[in-house]
């Protein structure tokens, strides 16, 4: 081979050779110069990728060669890499300084925009970071992945090389939620909490600050997840959504995302917005559905009550969520919400009362029209009843005792309704009344005057009723 026993850095080379060498550059120099624009280099006779296969297969007499003769030391390999990057890959970080002794541009990228300072930190090389940040144009260049060496460094866990260029760097701005989101990736701490602490108060979520809260819970990392809620003035939401993330989770019945986001302090009274997504509406029972359309101030804890998910009311009361608050067009609570929609069990929490149906219920037939008192599984009182006639039929169905009134006059039919006891929020109850045997009010349950004293007495709100 023609550059076979050079021995790299070593001033006794062989003079035959030397001048073999000599002459071809020189020969390609005068061609260069009478029949090519002169550049700022001697056109070199070895190939940008003949450079960078004497790197890998550590032909050091090549490379010397090739920078004792002044060849560009700017060139360009196969995927347009530069030969300073080139060698940073392989690690042959001799040839990189003597690369840059000769001029190379450290700012050269290769066809993906990934540059040499990007390859010292995903290497964690403190020495060339150090060599490389006083020359690089710009620290923060991108490659197309959007990615900088800071980057780089966080997702290789290089914990020097990143603490280093957060020092160098005042300012992530966009740049911080996507570099935390890759530290929440890894679990290094030490780099987690030093980009948290370079987390500034957004007024509105970004993209990367949505990948990092997604990362943080995916991790289980509350920490984070408490850190970044803290850091925007407004919920999370989906990207591209109006709808929070917190009523999504309740929506799908994602109860780990649910429970998370409440535990680290998201809002308990955030509200629906006036104009809901598709997909969100998608997901709702249809009923419910009805309700959100045209309506403003509908709270999570409405959407809990009207989902029926138990588990999720009490959660939300529990961290603050408001019951008494009212929504601006129907002045709906979400007490309504929960019987209008059928749900006992929200309804009986939301209440703040009412027996467990094992331990005591009533039961309604509308077939024989008869009324029992349930406690601990017997029958220990019954009564006849009677229930809406044709046209006014009474509806099947659990209901709850959620007031009780023991002077009631009936603001739609203008009678008098003693011991009235309603059902579910409804525009119908229990009370004394003309007992026929057969059904004859307009939906409500009369009984007779003895029942319903008794019942009126003795059963106390929250108790279920089921109509069947």
């Amino acid at each position: 081979m023609l550059y076979h026993g050079l021995d790299r850095r070593s001033d006794m080379r062989p003079f035959q050779t030397r001048a073999l060498f000599t002459t071809a550059a020189a020969v390609l120099v005068l061609l260069e110069t009478t029949a090519l624009a002169p550049g700022p280099y001697i056109r070199s006779p070895i190939s940008a990728d003949e450079f960078v296969r004497a790197i890998a297969t550590h032909r050091t007499s090549l490379i010397d060669y090739y920078l004792d003769q002044h060849f560009n030391p700017n060139a360009r390999a196969a995927q347009d890499r530069p030969l300073i990057l080139a060698a940073a890959l392989s690690q042959d970080w001799q040839t990189v300084r003597d690369l840059l002794d000769a001029g190379a541009c450290l700012d050269l990228a290769d066809e993906s925009g990934f540059t040499p300072l990007m390859a010292a930190a995903v290497q964690g090389n403190m020495e060339m970071i150090r060599a490389f940040v006083g020359r690089v144009m710009d620290i923060h260049a991108t490659d197309r992945s959007g990615r900088t060496a800071l980057h780089y460094a966080v997702a290789a866990q290089k914990t020097e090389a990143a603490e280093l260029l957060l020092q160098l760097s005042p300012n992530l701005g966009p740049r911080c939620g996507d570099l935390l989101a890759v530290a929440i990736d890894t679990g290094n701490k030490k780099i987690i909490k030093a980009i948290s602490d370079r987390l500034p108060s957004l007024p509105e979520w970004t993209t990367s600050t949505r990948r990092a809260l997604q990362a943080a819970v995916a991790a289980g990392n509350k920490q984070q997840v408490r850190l970044l809620l803290k850091k925007h003035a407004v919920p999370p939401t989906p990207e591209g959504r109006s709808v929070s993330l917190l009523a999504y989770a309740m929506a799908s019945h994602d109860a780990l995302l649910f429970n998370t986001l409440i535990e680290c302090g998201a809002d308990p009274n955030s509200l629906l917005p006036g104009k809901c997504d598709e997909e969100f509406l998608a997901l709702l029972p249809p009923k419910f559905r009805n309700y959100v359309y045209g309506e403003k101030g509908v709270t999570m804890l409405m959407l809990a009550a009207a989902l029926d998910e138990p588990d999720y009311v009490r959660t939300l009361l529990g961290a603050g969520a408001d019951r008494n608050r009212p929504t601006a067009r129907y002045k709906m609570l979400a007490l309504y919400y929960a019987a209008q929609t059928g749900n006992w069990r929200c309804t009986q929490i939301l209440l703040g009362s009412g027996p467990p149906p094992d331990q005591l219920r009533i039961e309604i037939s509308l077939a024989s029209q008869h009324v029992a008192l349930i406690k601990d599984g017997i029958s220990v009182f019954n009564a006849t009843c009677s229930t809406g006639r044709e046209g006014y039929s009474t509806r099947v169905g659990d209901y709850v005792i959620t007031d009780k009134e023991r002077s009631h006059r009936s603001t739609i039919y203008k009678v008098e309704m003693p011991y009235f006891m309603r059902l579910s929020c409804l525009d119908f109850g229990m009370h004394e009344g003309v007992v026929p045997n057969y059904p004859a009010s307009h939906g409500c349950i009369r009984l007779p005057s003895e029942a319903a004293r008794k019942l009126f007495a003795e059963i106390p709100l929250g108790t279920l009723v089921t109509v069947k």
